[in-house]
């Protein structure tokens, strides 16, 4: 794997699980062999949607009310919303907020679509906080028989004017959306809620296309440096030859190139706020968080570093929340970033995008995983009532 880097030698970024076709359990990259994606993305990666024997289930939240009378009309794409999934309500006020951008509505969004050989990809939807950038890209003018997935030869993405400068890498993943998303619990279905169908062979029958024929290539990228921030970066993606993946090799179906340059806002969505508890069993403190509607960066204290397993840095993980109403919502967090931020261990963090859009006003409660135990999870809540914001 191209671009590795060595930083932290207790610092480990958990990769996306795969939900379909495969049963993978999480593929742990501990610090000493940490990657760094400048320019990389295979075809094969599976992200966005995450399931494991603690990893079950998402629940729609609304955020806050607007107006009855106000005309819903910033709907984002459909992997985008497949992906982190958001009520209409919840989509227009990421939008009017310019956390969210939808490019089909922009006067000049004709003008950033790239044809080559027939094919067509433009911007749909880009939403980005301080740590994470997702972005949706609608393309047109291809299509796959069934049984084949779809993807690129290569996806390039940086940030700033030089590719080459270390400055401009990032942390990314990537997939053509394939219409299938996890129910309320954990369960994948596709995205009207019907149950996933197989092939003779076995294999998940995917829906890649929408009702025009369009498809949506959907990337995820973080920064590497976990203090750095997207706000008003200029994001650089490149796709290069399209084709099909079949047994991990990629097969070209058109040749080309379809290059972009992305402005991100510059708005702050993310909230801090003062926990100061101790996670009941280990010996970490929850000191704070920084949390906004998409992501959130915990950051503990560590008086006793636990015993390192495998795979395992023992460091606790937030998983959901619980809301003011009641409403639990077990497994909110993707997969994200685990680490110490010192030789001593005594501080630790995690990174890690959500699944969905939340209301961070509304949370009353954090939901943490401590430990997993022959395959039992022991979850702590931590109360964010008396928090200092």
């Amino acid at each position: 794997m191209a671009n590795k880097k060595t930083i932290l030698s207790e610092e480990i970024e958990l990769s996306e699980i795969v939900l379909k076709k495969t049963n993978q359990a999480f593929e742990i990259i501990k610090q000493e062999d940490i990657v760094y994606m400048k320019k990389t993305h295979t075809s094969r990666g599976k992200r966005f949607k995450t399931q494991a024997a603690v990893i079950a289930g998402v629940c729609i939240l609304a955020i806050s009310s607007i107006s009855a009378a106000a005309a819903i009309h910033h709907y984002w794409g459909r992997g985008m919303n497949g992906n982190i999934q958001a009520s209409d309500e919840q989509q227009q006020m990421l939008t009017e907020k310019n956390i969210a951008k939808v490019y089909s509505e922009e006067q000049d969004s004709p003008s950033l679509a790239v044809t080559n050989n027939g094919v067509t990809i433009e911007p749909d939807t880009v939403i980005v906080d301080e740590r994470l950038v997702y972005m949706a890209f609608r393309i047109s003018g291809y299509s796959v028989a069934d049984r084949m997935e779809p993807g690129f030869e290569t996806v390039n993405v940086y940030q700033g004017d030089n590719s080459e400068d270390e400055s401009a890498w990032v942390n990314m993943s990537g997939t053509m959306y394939d219409g299938i998303i996890p129910d309320e619990n954990g369960i994948l279905v596709y995205e009207d809620g019907t149950s996933l169908e197989s092939y003779e062979d076995g294999s998940i029958i995917s829906h890649y296309t929408d009702d025009n024929g369009n498809m949506e290539y959907i990337i995820q990228a973080s920064c590497v440096d976990k203090n750095d921030s997207f706000l008003g970066k200029t994001i650089h993606v490149e796709f290069k030859n399209m084709g099909t993946i079949s047994k991990g090799a990629f097969i070209t179906a058109v040749d080309g190139e379809w290059n972009f340059e992305i402005s991100l806002s510059d708005v702050s969505s993310t909230q801090n706020i003062r926990v100061g508890q101790k996670v009941e069993g280990t010996g970490f403190t929850m000191e704070d968080i920084n949390i906004s509607p998409i992501s959130i960066k915990v950051n503990y204290s560590v008086s006793t570093a636990p015993i390192e397993k495998e795979d395992d840095l023992g460091i606790p993980e937030v998983k959901g929340v619980v809301l003011k109403d009641g409403t639990r919502i077990s497994y909110l967090t993707n997969p994200g970033r685990l680490g110490y931020t010192d030789s001593g261990k005594s501080n630790a963090y995690q990174i890690a995008g959500f699944s969905r859009v939340v209301d961070v006003d509304e949370i009353a409660a954090l939901i943490v995983m401590t430990s997993y135990e022959n395959e039992k999870v022991e979850i702590e809540t931590i109360s964010l009532q008396d928090a200092e914001q």
